[in-house]
């Protein structure tokens, strides 16, 4: 278990690396608040969905997996995917109750922030770093994995925020991120991923799909430098949203893994997605829909910090009794 935590603690620092690029950066007035949408619609409409596409290509018909390249698996990683997100909101929501919280007071705002986990930025390097051996198709498991997720966010979440599912629009759906898994996933099942699967696509790909994570942790860096200037700690708030999120919910998401009868490489998913802290995307719901960003801003923080403690932690019993995690 030792070795675990050491090599789950060495994988979580190329993050908090970026984190403080990002944050020195925005302190020292190098990358202004006003650059960060540019950057972001870069990394996130173009580099990430290349990053998507080569890795589903690599595993899938170049390396050519088979046991990860069925519907059946795919539909499962998918399921598994939302579950957890499901199961995150529920336990958040019941900690939110016990704080006696209400619409109006952050019982949204806690729910989601607490319950939703920073499933792929904060992630994609630690799965880089623990699952480096050649051909290991984790990575590329972690993509279809998400795409649960994302239906989660842009459905649930949005309705959870905004109050209701009402006049939901469709448009949400529509992103590069969950477009680029579909589109590569077709390719894959009909066959035609072996002819565009090709050295020259893959390379463009591949190098355009870099620069994805480093670029989005560093802009969370900024980020996180600002929050940090624009609010009021709220001490009971926030040790609840450390209990929650990096307490309650990892416990609950490893017993379902453990659970499930499911293949390893989506338990492996599932064992790293449980340890992870809060996602930032709840944040900018709550801004956008009248919840609490403040209630929101904090939870996000304490947890990103606190997790760089937790997380080998919550890694190595998932490792020892859900699946093995390293090699």
């Amino acid at each position: 278990m030792v070795s675990i935590v050491t090599h789950a603690l060495l994988s979580t620092i190329p993050v908090y690396v970026f984190f403080a690029i990002g944050f020195w950066l925005r302190s020292k007035g190098a990358l202004k608040a006003e650059e960060d949408k540019p950057v972001m619609q870069l990394a996130m409409d173009v580099a990430y969905p290349c990053l998507i596409f080569y890795n589903i290509m690599r595993y899938m018909v170049v390396e050519a997996h088979p046991d990860i390249a069925s519907v059946g698996f795919t539909l499962r990683a998918v399921g598994c995917g939302f579950a957890e997100m499901l199961l995150g909101v529920m336990a958040a929501w019941v900690v939110a109750r016990l704080l006696r919280l209400r619409i109006g007071n952050g019982l949204r705002t806690f729910t989601l922030t607490a319950g939703m986990q920073n499933y792929a930025f904060f992630v994609i390097p630690i799965v880089q770093m623990l699952f480096s051996v050649q051909d290991d198709p984790t990575l590329g498991v972690l993509f279809i994995h998400n795409v649960g997720c994302e239906i989660f966010v842009w459905s649930f979440g949005v309705a959870l925020m905004r109050g209701s599912m009402r006049d939901m629009d469709i448009g949400i759906f529509m992103r590069g991120p969950l477009l680029a898994v579909v589109v590569s996933l077709l390719l894959v099942w009909t066959g035609l991923g072996a002819y565009v699967a090709q050295p020259p696509v893959m390379k463009a790909a591949e190098m355009t799909g870099a620069v994805a994570t480093p670029v989005s942790l560093i802009l969370f860096g900024c980020l996180m430098r600002d929050m940090l200037v624009q609010f009021k700690w709220q001490p009971r708030m926030l040790v609840s949203g450390l209990i929650a999120r990096l307490g309650v919910i990892p416990l609950l998401i490893l017993f379902v893994a453990w659970l499930l009868p499911v293949e390893a490489e989506i338990k492996r998913i599932m064992v790293i997605q449980s340890a992870i802290p809060s996602a930032v995307i709840p944040v900018l719901l709550a801004r956008r829909y009248g919840g609490q960003p403040n209630v929101g801003t904090q939870i996000l923080l304490s947890t990103t910090l606190c997790s760089f403690f937790t997380l080998p932690l919550w890694l190595a019993v998932g490792g020892a009794f859900v699946v093995p995690i390293l090699p």
